[in-house]
């Protein structure tokens, strides 16, 4: 994370390639899940192609077309985790986010500082394990009314003390009052 002081509050950023080894672990599946299947189907097809050789591929085949499309869900949902950054703008008026992926805006969101609730810590729900001795956090801003409008205002913020650091950070420029 970067954090820049601008004239009216500050900027954070949250680059590509911030997120570890969990997206390379969904790559890797994925690909595995495209793979083995193609490998497998050339020792399905029976040599004399005969109806009962056709319907033991078109049998068998229902269950594994579906690895495939999984593994390119999962290749999809990796590279958009490795490529995406998000910024957030923070001011005494308004936070605002933008995502990026490979460079270009997918998402702005802005939510008016006198709307949130709370900036609210959350532990991260991806790319948790037993190997990660840290537990990843990620801020959220909650909207007072709307629910649906709460906004994610940092993310990957690796243990408790970053993240109660970036949360007072946050709401000090946002001119909120944390517990």
């Amino acid at each position: 994370m970067r954090v820049n002081r601008t004239p009216h509050g500050i900027e954070l950023y949250f680059p590509p390639l911030r997120t570890g080894y969990g997206p390379l672990a969904l790559a890797l599946f994925g690909a595995l899940c495209i793979v083995l299947p193609a490998l497998a189907l050339p020792g399905l097809i029976p040599a004399g192609s005969d109806a009962h050789g056709l319907l033991t591929v078109a049998l068998v085949g229902i269950f594994i077309v579906p690895f495939p499309a999984f593994g390119v869900v999962f290749m999809v949902l990796s590279i958009y985790a490795l490529a995406n950054s998000l910024s957030v703008r923070v001011d005494s008026a308004h936070i605002g986010t933008e995502r990026r992926v490979f460079g270009i805006a997918l998402r702005r969101r802005e939510i008016d500082c006198a709307d949130i609730a709370a900036i609210e810590m959350q532990a991260a729900p991806r790319y948790q394990n037993a190997l990660n001795a840290g537990t990843r956090f990620r801020l959220v801003a909650r909207h007072a009314a709307q629910h649906k409008r709460d906004l994610v205002v940092a993310e990957d913020l690796e243990g408790e003390v970053t993240a109660t650091q970036t949360q007072a950070l946050i709401a000090r420029h946002a001119g909120l009052q944390q517990a």
